[in-house]
């Protein structure tokens, strides 16, 4: 009969700890009892995607002690996460984790040094044979334009204005940016960025001093691939512009298309800032130096080709839905300089061979 009851009660027990573990659960740890939905909602990455990138950093952030209670690789992660997820106050995300506001700065700080590190195995443009087929029938296959290996834009990505150089950073629409330029393909995932340059600067000058611009150009005019800009960007035989006043219906028709095609990287760029409002201007701006900024931006977008690339749900928010998406979209805004060489004419002729193709 004693042992019955002492059995009875070691169950009482056990079921206690399991109510108790079930109400005080350690908040701080959300991978230990969130599942996917919550992780996307909260953090905009799945656990497999979280798990990744803590493995991709864990040299970086792993600290060879526990003394001063250094923060564990996942913490350091989620916290990054959260602050790209919401574009909150630090001190926000700093009770969400039980860490202070200057141990959150650190974090940011030091999760996207990190992730700007191996930026370059998420996103970088294809230059083998096959995978420029791929993307080419990937486009093809929205409007029928032919032979376009990406669409490039830029859009500006608000940031607290800076210390020195104040003025050179004050973008178009008024307010202190980054001029972020980015190519993406068909699946909106981004192949190249380049996030360093301020407000003011404009689109073609940072396409003109790009590394894709060099290798584009140095590419043979008989290979007939091109990329998608729209009139901020200057005509070339490898970068394809729309008319800005079609008088035939050739002419209309090739616009459309045209825009159809580059409409991807508007979506690419409104993604991004859906699933990462740090980049959004309804999530206030980038309180960092322009550097920082620079490197939050490119790790954001890594961070957004490996959701792409492992199919993560874009999050299901309805106060993000309901915004704009913020891209520019080169209405209004007055056409890049002219090439000096014969880049113009040369490219003139590639247009007005592919208005030939739209003439039915």
């Amino acid at each position: 009969m004693f042992q019955d009851m002492a059995l009875l009660l070691a169950v009482y027990q056990q079921e206690d700890e399991i109510r108790k573990a079930r109400v005080f659960r350690d908040r701080t740890q959300p991978l230990e009892f969130m599942d996917d939905d919550e992780l996307i909602s909260r953090y905009r990455l799945s656990r497999q995607c979280i798990l990744e990138v803590c493995d991709w950093l864990s040299a970086d952030l792993k600290r060879p002690t526990a003394r001063s209670h250094s923060l564990p690789v996942s913490t350091q992660v989620l916290v990054a996460l959260r602050y790209y997820a919401t574009g909150s106050m630090q001190r926000v995300a700093g009770d969400l984790h039980g860490i202070s506001q200057p141990s959150v700065s650190r974090c940011i700080f030091a999760v996207s040094t990190s992730i700007t590190s191996v930026a370059q195995s998420l996103i970088y443009f294809p230059t083998d044979e096959q995978s420029q087929r791929n993307i080419i029938s990937d486009f093809y296959h929205i409007a029928s334009f032919p032979n376009v290996l990406g669409c490039v834009d830029g859009t500006q990505i608000p940031i607290l204005s800076p210390a020195s150089n104040e003025h050179i950073y004050v973008c178009r629409k008024g307010f202190h940016a980054l001029n972020v330029q980015a190519v993406c393909d068909a699946k909106l995932h981004f192949m190249n960025i380049v996030a360093k340059y301020p407000g003011s600067a404009h689109d073609s000058f940072i396409w003109h001093n790009c590394a894709l611009y060099q290798y584009m150009k140095q590419q043979s005019i008989e290979q007939q691939r091109w990329l998608l800009g729209d009139s901020g960007y200057p005509l070339s035989p490898f970068l394809m512009t729309p008319i800005a006043n079609p008088t035939t219906a050739a002419e209309v028709r090739y616009n459309k298309k045209h825009s159809q095609t580059r409409n991807t990287v508007e979506r690419a760029f409104g993604l991004l800032k859906m699933r990462f409002r740090c980049l959004h201007q309804t999530g206030g701006c980038l309180q960092s130096p322009p550097q920082r900024c620079a490197q939050i931006i490119t790790a954001c977008a890594v961070l957004h080709n490996l959701c792409i690339r492992n199919s993560v749900p874009a999050p299901d928010d309805d106060d993000m839905t309901q915004q704009p998406a913020n891209t520019d979209d080169g209405i209004g805004y007055e056409p890049g300089p002219a090439n000096n060489d014969n880049s113009l004419a040369n490219g003139m002729k590639v247009r007005r061979m592919l208005i030939g193709r739209f003439q039915h």
